[in-house]
């Protein structure tokens, strides 16, 4: 009888709880996002808030981390009162929470039944992300500082008796610590056992920095994911180490997002603290933005967009990447920021008809704006010679409204072969820019340069199925792609020439592959490295 009265009031406490309601954010191997949702139980969950240390060797991190932490207590305030476990993980900085309640609490834990291998150990890796490309170069350790801001801030440090490459004591004061319900540890195994021994199966995981302690710990993301948790990060409530002069070379802001999808895509979901707060995700302030970046726009059609390198080879820098990293390369020039607007089919008339307002007019005020439109405009539209120049000024007159500081730079078509030169095309957008007396970017002759050495080095190969004999179709079969009403068969490269190469059109379709835009992006940074040299 006791039993069954035990039971009754344990499921009877369950039902009582307000679940949480979140939507999990995840990545596909081409990097869509997919969204799920999920009811999870308080008395089944916890939160790890991941080093929100009091100090850091960094400035710019500590500003970050001050302006984060407000926010970051009101979803523990909410959680823990809600039922859900918090575990506050400064690690290194145990001593002064040594016999407090919360410090006990960890402690107490008793030893779980399963204990994973290594669960005492950082994980740098786990085999999903093997081979992925790492999204950010941190092998500086991550100082986005000023060098003087930086040095004087390691002087500060030191005058405070601290150590300026490890000067954390503590957690931050903002964080509020209940010592009747909370548990502070920074160990592996004893976190480990406190969520063992409360049967706690979801774990959400805010702090810093997400490359390297959020996802490293023992009692990180990797640990979390690789030993059997639903582990997930709330990603507005986490900042990285990075250094906006190293590779990739994007802003600070933009290097956590890089490092947010990998997680996505190969580690766990993640989530945002409005789903547990309501409002807005928290976003970091432009106080924190760091320096002033160039920004560069890309208009055009499937010729600019990279559709298909995109989603076959999702893991690789784009087009907008190489450009952004070859301007870096340079050495000399101002940091850039690179929008890859292109759409496949786009022309002219219809960018400005239905994309325009939310594509263009919404962007970062930009310092350049490269077009590049023709191919389409001259098979969809009537009069074409007329209606093309028309439908430019147009554009034209639109961007110097929404974008009065920006260079606009017409450029000309690519050509597809050695015998297609869209000369016709080219030679009305000279005009064009001609008449509006702006500078043309003429990418032709490089790109047919580059087609002389290999005509069909620059293009992917993207066949139809029908085409191909039923006795070869085996060879084609780990390529082939729904598309459309028919299946085709799509390669990046040239691994199917030898096989394939024969049949009638197998590399007809000249949509530039990766190196096809590495080309266009080459020839982009040498022509625009000048010209933002001139300007500055």
């Amino acid at each position: 009888m006791r039993f069954l009265a035990f039971l009754f009031l344990a499921v009877a406490s369950l039902a009582a709880e307000a679940p949480l309601s979140l939507t999990l954010q995840s990545r596909s191997s081409a990097g869509r996002a997919v969204l799920v949702k999920e009811s999870w139980l308080p008395s089944r969950s916890a939160i790890i808030v991941c080093d929100m240390w009091d100090l850091h060797h960094c400035k710019n991190a500590v500003t970050r981390e001050v302006e984060m932490a407000p926010r970051m207590n009101e979803v523990l305030e909410k959680a823990r009162a809600a039922g859900v476990l918090i575990i506050h993980a400064p690690s290194s900085c145990m001593k002064p929470y040594e016999g407090t309640p919360a410090r006990e609490r960890a402690k107490a834990a008793p030893a779980a039944p399963r204990l994973p291998d290594k669960i005492g150990e950082w994980c740098k890796q786990i085999p999903a992300e093997e081979m992925a490309v790492y999204p950010l170069d941190q092998s500086d350790g991550g100082e986005d500082d000023d060098p003087a801001e930086h040095a004087a801030w390691a002087k500060e440090l030191e005058a405070k008796g601290l150590n300026p490459k490890a000067p954390w004591t503590q957690q931050i004061d903002t964080l509020r610590i209940d010592q009747t319900k909370d548990a502070i540890s920074d160990s592996g195994v004893e976190i480990w056992n406190l969520l063992e021994s409360r049967n706690i199966d979801n774990v959400i995981l805010m702090g810093v920095h997400l490359n390297m302690c959020v996802s490293g710990r023992p009692f990180g993301l990797r640990q979390m994911a690789k030993n059997g948790k639903h582990v997930v990060l709330m990603r507005d409530l986490t900042d990285t180490m990075y250094n906006p002069a190293r590779w990739p070379f994007v802003s600070h802001a933009r290097g956590t997002e890089l490092f947010t999808q990998h997680v996505e895509r190969l580690i766990c979901p993640t989530i945002t603290s409005d789903q547990l707060i309501s409002g807005k995700p928290f976003a970091f302030s432009e106080a924190t933005a760091g320096k002033k970046r160039l920004q560069i726009i890309l208009l055009g059609d499937s010729t600019t967009e990279a559709s298909f390198p995109k989603r076959y080879a999702a893991d690789e820098p784009q087009f907008g990447d190489m450009l952004r990293v070859k301007l870096a390369t340079e050495g000399d020039l101002p940091p850039c920021d690179v929008h890859n607007e292109g759409v496949s089919g786009e022309f002219i008339r219809r960018l400005l008809d239905t994309r325009y307002d939310k594509a263009v007019k919404t962007k970062p005020q930009a310092d350049y704006i490269f077009i590049r439109y023709g191919l389409n405009d001259a098979a969809k539209i009537k009069d074409f010679k007329t209606a093309f120049p028309k439908d430019f000024h147009e554009l034209l007159v639109r961007l110097r409204q929404d974008h009065p500081k920006a260079i606009l730079i017409p450029m000309t078509a690519i050509p597809y072969a050695l015998d297609n030169l869209h000369e016709d095309i080219n030679v009305l957008i000279k005009q064009i820019a001609t008449e509006e007396k702006l500078t043309l970017f003429d990418i032709a002759p490089r790109y047919l340069a580059e087609l002389k050495k290999n005509p069909d080095g620059l293009n992917y190969r993207r066949f139809p199925l029908s085409k191909i004999p039923e006795k070869l179709r085996p060879l084609a079969t780990p390529y082939i792609v729904p598309e459309g009403t028919e299946p085709k068969v799509v390669v990046l490269d040239n691994r199917l020439d030898g096989l394939l190469g024969h049949l009638p059109g197998w590399a007809s379709d000249r949509h530039p592959n990766l190196a096809g835009y590495n080309v266009i992006a080459d020839e982009t940074a040498k022509w625009l490295a000048p010209v933002i040299r001139a300007r500055k």
